[in-house]
């Protein structure tokens, strides 16, 4: 995405009043909106047409938000996913994140809050469109029995190889260059999500939630994700 070009963003809602809140937002932020109210026509528009970033509902008629998700991503389409839940439920988050969303943000939402996730989203797309001979993400990294590859997404799991999620590689390329050092929850926060002064710290809690079940046989014990009790996390390579 050139940063010269408008942002174009898909909102699937179909609630046509927080719909039109959110259209109006976003276009008084600079951006071009485009709103479908179910989730088919939010699979066949996202085929059609290239967005920045879609903003997805997870209560839909027909096709839920999470059907959605995993429709596009099953096309290979690794557009930003922004998911908008009321449900608070941490396996609902964590199940969104493994069938490839981005982020979420919990309904009723802090429009604040989800313009800064917005932008910060649209930030981290520009930063993984840079050239690969331009980029500083390393071509592998290698830890235990496993490894993941930065520049195609791919890594060998407990699964077999999977292809991460941005939030997933960017978590794991921070523990990446700090082995054994405490990460706390806002250094994260900053560096993934670059929310630094964001009170909410549980999306970062469920991003490990999905790499541990990824990378850990058993994540009440650990080999490589450790819990620092009041802190954050340490990684053992």
């Amino acid at each position: 995405m050139s940063e010269a070009r408008t942002a174009r963003i898909l909102v699937v809602e179909d609630d046509e009043a927080i719909a039109d809140g959110l259209m109006l937002n976003l276009e008084r932020k600079g951006y071009e909106a485009t709103w479908v109210a179910d989730g088919q026509r939010a699979v066949e528009c996202a085929g059609a047409e290239r967005y920045d970033l879609i903003l997805l509902d997870v209560r839909l008629p027909g096709l839920d938000g999470f059907e959605v998700c995993q429709a596009i991503r099953s096309a290979n389409d690794f557009t930003p996913i922004l998911m908008l839940t009321a449900r608070g439920q941490p396996d609902d988050v964590v199940y969104g994140l493994k069938l490839g969303a981005d982020d979420y943000v919990v309904k009723p939402f802090d429009l604040g809050e989800l313009l800064a996730r917005i932008e910060s989203l649209l930030r981290r797309k520009l930063w993984l469109e840079v050239e690969p001979e331009q980029s500083e993400w390393p071509p592998c990294f290698r830890f235990g029995e496993y490894w993941v590859d930065f520049r195609t997404w791919q890594a060998k799991t407990l699964q077999g190889e999977l292809e991460l999620s941005r939030k997933e590689l960017a978590v794991l390329k921070v523990f990446s260059e700090r082995p054994n050092e405490v990460v706390t929850r806002r250094e994260l926060l900053e560096n993934v999500w670059e929310l630094p002064n964001h009170p909410n710290t549980r999306v970062v809690d469920n991003v490990i939630v999905a790499l541990r079940r990824a990378f850990e046989p058993n994540s009440w014990r650990p080999r490589h994700i450790h819990s620092v009790r009041g802190a954050g996390y340490r990684f053992t390579p």
